[in-house]
């Protein structure tokens, strides 16, 4: 090989290393032609929207890249908006913000100003950009829970490389839930309320509320904020139920710490544990550990941040301490939160110790009880624990979003986080089975729509998409192409929605597709290492030639 050839390849080497990033959790890569773009500036976007039309190009707009799916992705420029945090209080009892402000902040900022948000998502680690792109959320029959709902105004650029203000109601459906595709957003104005406080209790119940004849269901449509963690190797559930107050006055200044800080050495502890009890198919391990997230949602447990605790600002530091349930505080300090310093998915060793997938699925509220029964009857033939945060139920009242996960119907969702595997290319995660059947059926046979932010690729494939949202993907398309009529703002994902592709961002070490979801196996080869491709009740699945699992039981009642 000549040095010359030496050289391009090297060359090579450098642009692609230098173009490449990723998911937050890693899983998702993505690599496109041109490097990360920073612009300050609506018209530094738009220079960059203009130039890649002249080179005939594609832009993605992206900002915390806090999914798991290749909406991130771009073959060609992609431009991070970080720099666009801006925050403006408007007299008409509005706020708006820069597309790359990060929700915890945005808070921050209304708080200070006495106003806040109904309803937020769980993370306050994500930008309001991404935020209305994917449809993140909260829990509530009451309210509105995604911040796309309460979007009354966007500026955004489009694929002509024109500024375009949208407050047209009827626009902004289709752009509530916009899923990068139709243009880079500039700013979001936001209807925002009165500044006022919350009470939040979480206790324990015993799981037959699930499906009593309308208990859950009932509690949810009395509390202004519900939600419910389920731990099915306990027979329980612990129910959060939030009552808003009127104004501040009431006495508490607590906060959720759900998503807390972790230090390296405790990243690297959790990590190895839950690798080696994987390794080991350890379930009843597992469960253990499902009675000890099941408990730290409710009390002070040892090695795991409070819950709630309360708040204390002591003009140079802030402080928390004292562990509280019920907890009354601010409404969006017990909603939401983000970890400040140091997230449990860092990557700051040469292993990374522990990353995370996450699966979620949102269903009609008809549909509440059927699907309770359809996880038990999968889980009593294929047992599988779900240590991190059980199965998180959230509940949403219908969306005008047109891509909205609750669009048109009163929704529940069903998610579960799951760790990853240090080999996440040959080794599969403990009750992956349970987890690949419960996904299959839940989308096949009760109308479930996956998360758009979360979710492996296969659930977002050309055919599933189409079939998901046979409903609603022609007049959204249709809107799109209004946008961008050259499909400027096009990516793989973009046009799997489109039904002119396949193909998908992935990272190339994938082979055995099944393990992360990127495929229903259809072979051995597709599932890990000493597993076989085995169909149950009509879904494939990837089963371990060595079962060496225990039955789901309740270990602590």
């Amino acid at each position: 090989m000549s040095k010359v050839t030496n050289t391009v390849l090297l060359l090579q080497m450098f642009v692609l290393s230098s173009t490449t990033y990723k998911s937050y959790q890693t899983s998702i890569h993505c690599t496109p032609s041109e490097p990360i773009h920073y612009p300050k500036s609506t018209e530094e976007v738009v220079n960059i929207v203009k130039r890649a039309i002249g080179e005939n190009k594609t832009v993605k707009a992206f900002g915390s890249r806090h999914s798991i799916t290749d909406i991130i992705c771009t073959d060609g420029y992609p431009v991070s908006m970080k720099h666009f945090d801006h925050a403006i209080d408007n007299e008409d009892g509005t706020a708006t913000f820069g597309a790359g402000i990060e929700l915890q902040d945005a808070m921050i900022f209304l708080e200070k100003n006495g106003r806040t948000l109904i309803s937020l998502p769980t993370f306050g680690g994500i930008t309001l950009g991404g935020a209305i792109g994917t449809g993140a959320h909260g829990s509530s029959l009451l309210h509105p829970t995604s911040i796309s709902d309460q979007v009354v105004r966007l500026t955004l650029v489009d694929g002509r490389g024109s500024l375009r203000d949208v407050s047209d109601p009827n626009e902004l459906n289709a752009l509530r839930v916009n899923l990068g595709l139709f243009g880079v957003i500039i700013d979001v104005t936001l209807q925002t309320v009165p500044l006022f406080k919350m009470t939040v209790h979480n206790r324990i119940h015993a799981d037959h509320i699930l499906t009593d004849g309308r208990t859950a269901l009932r509690w949810a449509a009395q509390h202004d904020l519900f939600q419910i963690w389920w731990f099915p190797s306990q027979g329980d559930v612990v129910v959060s139920k939030g009552i808003y107050h009127d104004g501040t006055n009431e006495l508490g200044n607590d906060t959720t710490n759900f998503i807390p800080d972790t230090d390296f050495i405790t990243r690297n502890l959790v990590g190895t544990s839950f690798e080696t009890l994987q390794e080991t198919r350890n379930t009843y391990a597992m469960y253990l550990l499902e009675a000890y997230t099941k408990f730290s949602l409710v009390e002070r447990v040892v090695g795991r941040a409070p819950i709630f605790e309360e708040h204390r600002n002591n003009g140079s530091a802030e402080t928390w301490n004292n562990f509280k349930n019920p907890a009354t505080g601010f409404s969006w300090r017990l909603m939401s939160n983000r970890c400040q310093r140091s997230c449990t998915w860092n990557t700051d060793s040469i292993r990374p110790k522990f990353l995370i997938e996450e699966s979620s699925i949102a269903f009609d509220l008809e549909e509440f009880s059927s699907v309770i029964n359809m996880i038990r009857k999968v889980l009593r033939q294929y047992p599988a624990a779900f240590p991190l945060v059980g199965l998180f139920i959230r509940f949403s009242i219908p969306s005008d979003g047109l891509m909205a996960i609750s669009s048109n119907r009163s929704t529940f969702t069903v998610e579960w986080t799951t760790p990853m595997r240090w080999n996440r290319y040959e080794k599969p995660k403990d009750g992956i089975g349970a987890y690949q059947w419960i996904l299959q059926e839940m989308v096949q046979n009760y109308n479930g729509r996956p998360h758009w932010g979360k979710n492996g690729l296969h659930y977002f494939n050309r055919d599933l998409m189409a079939s998901v949202w046979k409903d609603k993907r022609e007049l959204f398309v249709e809107s799109m192409t209004k946008y961008d009529p050259e499909g400027i703002f096009l990516n793989k994902f973009g046009r799997r929605l489109l039904g002119t592709s396949d193909q998908v961002d992935k990272d190339s070490k994938v082979y055995r597709c099944a393990l992360q979801d990127y495929c229903i196996c259809q072979k051995h080869d597709d599932c890990g290492l000493l597993q076989n491709c085995v169909n149950r009740n009509g879904f494939n699945i990837c089963k371990d030639l060595i079962d060496l699992k225990l039955p789901i039981i309740s270990i602590v009642n």
